[in-house]
């Protein structure tokens, strides 16, 4: 659990300081970082508290039903974010239902059991079979929206109008809204449309690590690692430290626009009221108060540390944790990095 959270080389390089491979002893010799000390215990308390409710007061506690899932056997990889175009949800729904999975795909050479929203088993089958299986890590759906052409979603794909026009036996350009089309793009070709943090993040280099392997880790395109970092090629030979930006969860990235587009409306509110506060202050002898519209939605967006729970998160910015799971789409996992709402209860 230690080296889960702080990673095998500290905890390996606080065994060969002291020469304890004892967690209790190297938490009383204080050689683990203050985050890992409380992470490990916290786990512990929560497993033996789980298993003994009543003596801990916990016995009336009304537990939350466990989430239904439709469950799909497959023995190919595939990318959740094609998974997720496949049943109308978002990757991150897909991610919470399946958290043994580390990556963005699903094991390569192993039968994998993967879970699906409640109700979309079938679905899911009945439309990946559109998608060749030597295809599912790279190929993706995509949803028409009004205006779209094939020359502009072949942009938005970097593929080629040509390549979809024949994936989908299209005999013109005109495309009808709200249908699906199949993209076919090239391994190592894919678009990246996600939404990043602003915040860096400095990921570590390890034994074995290359652009392509730290990009399917972190859930981000090879591209935009090789532009944070000014790289070429695939080799991280010769470095130590990675620039990263980490994907920002849909519901994060929603706020925030949202949030940006009320401060906007706030400012404009009280430009206006305070335009006609003075105008009533010139034609009248008292003055009126002025007034002026709030200039946010009470939002904060916080970033995920390693051993943090969704208790611990809630605790701190004096929130439930009920209230996180639903402005977060109820999500069930958290992931170092991941951006969560949340809303001032005040």
């Amino acid at each position: 659990m230690a080296a889960y959270n702080s990673g095998p080389g500290t905890v390996q390089k606080a065994v060969k300081r002291t020469g304890y491979a004892d967690f209790w002893e190297l938490y009383r010799r204080n050689v683990l970082p203050k985050e890992t000390r409380n992470y490990v215990p916290i786990i512990l308390a929560v497993t033996i508290m789980a298993k003994n409710p009543e003596q801990y007061g916990l016995a009336s506690v009304v537990k939350e039903k466990p989430l239904s899932y439709d469950t799909v056997k497959i023995d190919y990889p595939i990318d959740l974010r094609l998974v997720a175009e496949c049943v109308d949800a978002s990757t991150a729904d897909l991610q919470d239902l399946n958290p043994s999975l580390l990556r963005m795909t699903t094991p390569k050479n192993e039968a994998f059991e993967l879970h699906l929203p409640a109700g979309t088993g079938k679905t899911f089958q009945s439309t990946v079979a559109s998608i060749p299986v030597d295809k599912r890590v790279w190929w993706r759906y995509h949803k028409v929206q009004a205006g779209e052409t094939l020359a502009s979603i072949a942009r938005t794909y970097h593929t080629a109008p040509k390549s979809i026009a024949q994936a989908n036996d299209l005999d013109d350009e005109a495309l009808a809204p709200e249908s699906r089309l199949i993209i076919p793009i090239a391994p190592g070709k894919q678009s990246d449309t996600s939404t990043y943090a602003r915040t860096i993040t400095h990921y570590k280099i390890r034994k074995g690590d290359t652009v392509e392997s730290v990009a399917e880790n972190l859930g981000v395109s090879a591209k935009m690692i090789r532009t944070w970092n000014r790289l070429k090629g695939d080799s991280l030979a010769g470095r130590r430290i990675l620039l990263v930006h980490l994907p920002v969860s849909p519901v994060a990235r929603e706020t925030q626009v949202a949030s940006k587009s009320s401060r906007k409306a706030s400012s404009h509110t009280s430009s206006s009221n305070t335009s006609a506060a003075h105008k009533t202050a010139a034609s009248s002898p008292s003055p009126a108060p002025t007034q002026t519209a709030s200039a946010g939605l009470g939002v904060v967006h916080h970033r995920v540390k390693p051993g943090e729970t969704l208790y611990s998160i809630a605790s701190s910015y004096n929130t439930t944790v009920s209230a996180l799971k639903k402005d977060n789409r109820n999500v069930a996992v958290l992931r170092p990095g991941m951006i969560l709402v949340v809303r001032d209860v005040r």
